[in-house]
């Protein structure tokens, strides 16, 4: 199924994480990655469904386990592109099935779909690549290079400019997610934090449109917001309206309840 990840393919559970992979494979899903990913982005960008749901990864879940990522699999979603068969790291060859653009933005499109379906904040520890599993986890992988190249541009390259780049790229997707049909969204099945607007008065909270970037707006003391994403101290929030951008955390505090 093409564009959107359905609704049933989302069901309640407590996760934390979004690991992002690569198959190894052709670009197409086989029988063997589908027990072995949650999510799967085809070489067209169509998306398949794993064989086992997302709630058997929650902590405490028994059976339908998806072991994607060495002893990281507990809150973690995996989502895995189907590309780089016959890929090589040094000296580099993307292989016979190389990454295509299209599955790579379908993929963006689901992580921060995800993301807002399971309130799970865009950080380095939280989104990731399997490639950053070691580095920014601490938990030892085997030799897993999943995704420091992208076939189709060769000026992005290593585990840590690979996963900016991706988190920038949810980040900027979470944008549409906020503005798009409800349906589309799953918004009436999660609970995002909640945050008011504290400290500022009489003055008011720049908002814009990046971590420290161009002013787009301003909200009074006690507004309402709900958190999408974190960058150090910049957090990008949705306001009641709707609108999304990026705020200084130090003047929101949690709203209870």
């Amino acid at each position: 199924m093409a564009g959107s990840i359905p609704k049933t393919w989302m069901p309640k559970a407590d996760m934390q994480r979004i690991h992002l992979h690569w198959t190894a494979g052709r670009h197409t899903a086989n029988d063997k990655e589908k027990n072995s990913y949650h999510v799967l982005v085809e070489g067209d960008g169509k998306l398949v469904r794993g064989k086992k749901p997302i709630s058997g990864n929650a902590r405490g879940a028994r059976g339908q386990r998806t072991s994607h990522t060495l002893n990281a699999n507990t809150g973690a979603i995996g989502i895995s592109l189907c590309c780089m068969m016959g890929s090589q790291e040094r000296p580099w060859k993307p292989g016979s099935a190389p990454m295509t653009r299209e599955q790579w933005d379908a993929g963006i499109k689901a992580i921060a779909q995800l993301a807002v379906a399971y309130d799970i904040l865009v950080t380095p520890k939280t989104i990731l690549t399997h490639a950053e599993v070691w580095p920014n986890l601490n938990i030892r992988q085997r030799a897993k290079w999943d995704i420091t190249r992208l076939a189709f541009d060769d000026s992005i390259q290593g585990h840590r400019d690979v996963g900016d780049h991706m988190r920038s790229l949810v980040a900027a997707e979470l944008d549409g997610v906020a503005n798009r049909d409800v349906e589309d969204r799953i918004v009436d099945d999660v609970k995002l934090p909640k945050f008011r607007v504290k400290g500022v008065a009489p003055s008011k909270l720049n908002f814009r449109d990046g971590p420290n970037g161009r002013k787009i707006g301003a909200l009074p003391e006690r507004s309402r917001v709900e958190r999408l994403a974190a960058i150090g101290d910049w957090w990008q929030v949705r306001t009641t309206g709707g609108y999304v951008g990026w705020v200084f955390a130090d003047f929101l505090t949690p709203m209870g309840g």
